[in-house]
């Protein structure tokens, strides 16, 4: 609404202007408003474009100035074949501010290897051919993996922190082969391709929340990750630059036309339910929270698309000879009272239709819980966790609705290890 007011305003405006200084004769101090009766139809049609493409230009320009602040999904990782993209190689990242994730106590120190492992330090080297008697864990999954404030912080390194403590004097290597906003179907390509020549003994796929919230938030199709959609965008572009008649291209990337069809247009491409911060619209191929929450054999095979990732890790431990361990990782999503603040913040919506999104996100993780259970009784001698709930109350260990504190991941450090010590004890002796 006040961008269709603002459309009206610019209009009238520039017809306020344009209008008398075009019906000025040269030489006059005023225009000639009495004579005005004599202009011709011609004229005042010229006079009648040029206002509205007065108009038009001050719309673009203040909707384009607007737009600028908009949230745009950020390019921090690299393309890379079959994974898609991954961390940049080499790279040392230094901040120089503090971050929330650790309560603004501490800088961010981030350095990755020749295959974008986050490490302790830009000189530190993981060889492939792994030494023998080490023990090497290696976590796959996303952000949640990833991030910290340093390696030592993040939940790779923190659980490397307990196992040095438990068993000193033990050459123990913890692999952080997360990628931010990956998929778990990306993190077996990262295994495949990249994680394997490392020779790990155990192989953690620590996932959920990407996979589970994606069909709201980004893309409906099961394990496609979220710059699949955006590559799948700029394709398109590129060819309607080629492809499509000028008036169309240009029509297509006015943001006074994109504006006039949310507010007139089909209501099915643009809702409170699905439209976000100002400049963002729903990805084509998200749902919304209704069709999640009364389609249930979609969320049945979307969640059984997600978890068939953890059917393939525990399968590919049979040909190359890890220790396979599966965790559901937890979430501040489902709290309501902490959540629904975060959801209308960080995704722009109303506070109805962010309650929407929360029942929704339940719905799935339910089936998700179900899912879990009856994998469990399949794999009674993998170790499988679910901590979705493990984690509360959420203020406490979330700094959003996903990432916890760097104190937090040694808390999960700790957790985890009490699952897997078994397995780690039985990989020492070996």
């Amino acid at each position: 609404m006040a961008h269709h007011c603002i459309l009206r305003f610019a209009f009238a405006g520039a017809h306020f202007f344009v209008f008398p200084w075009c019906l000025r004769k040269p030489g006059m101090s005023r225009p000639f408003l009495s004579s005005a009766r004599g202009a011709s139809s011609f004229q005042y049609m010229v006079i009648l474009l040029g206002s509205a493409l007065a108009a038009l230009l001050l719309a673009e320009a203040y909707l384009s100035y607007q737009a600028s602040s908009r949230l745009t999904l950020p390019f921090y990782n690299e393309l890379y074949p079959y994974v898609m993209f991954r961390p940049h190689a080499d790279t040392v990242y230094e901040t120089p501010d503090t971050h929330v994730m650790s309560h603004n106590a501490r800088r961010i120190l981030h350095y990755t290897n020749a295959d974008g492992f986050r490490v302790p330090s830009a000189e530190y080297q993981i060889p492939k051919s792994k030494p023998e008697g080490q023990l090497r864990i290696a976590f796959l999954g996303s952000s949640a993996v990833e991030l910290g404030s340093s390696y030592e912080t993040t939940l790779p390194g923190a659980l490397r922190a307990v196992l040095r403590e438990r068993y000193p004097g033990r050459d123990i290597e913890v692999i952080n082969a997360g990628i931010q906003s990956s998929v778990s179907r990306q993190s077996i390509m990262q295994l495949v391709f990249t994680l394997l020549p490392y020779e790990p003994d155990i192989v953690i796929l620590y996932d959920g929340v990407n996979d589970i919230g994606l069909p709201l938030t980004y893309e409906s199709r099961a394990n496609f990750p979220y710059n699949f959609q955006t590559m799948q965008e700029a394709w398109d572009d590129y060819r309607q630059d080629y492809e499509q008649p000028l008036w169309q291209l240009l029509l297509n990337r006015s943001r006074v036309y994109a504006t006039l069809r949310a507010q007139f247009g089909d209501p099915g491409e643009t809702t409170s339910a699905n439209t976000v911060v100002l400049g963002l619209n729903k990805a084509p191929n998200a749902v919304t929270p209704d069709y999640v929450m009364y389609t249930p054999e979609f969320v049945e095979q979307h969640i059984a698309a997600y978890l068939s990732n953890w059917r393939q890790l525990i399968e590919l431990s049979e040909a190359f000879h890890y220790v396979p361990v599966c965790i559901l990782q937890p979430t501040g999503g489902l709290e309501r009272d902490y959540a629904l603040p975060l959801t209308m913040r960080d995704f722009g919506l109303e506070e109805e239709v962010a309650n929407e999104w929360i029942d929704a996100f339940a719905v799935l993780y339910e089936e998700s819980d179900k899912q879990i259970e009856q994998l469990k009784s399949e794999q009674p001698d993998r170790a499988i966790l679910n901590l979705r709930s493990y984690l509360t109350p959420s203020q406490d260990h979330f700094w959003d609705l996903v990432h916890v504190y760097d104190e937090t991941n040694r808390k999960l450090a700790d957790r985890i290890y009490e699952e897997i010590q078994l397995v780690v004890e039985t990989s020492l002796e070996k």
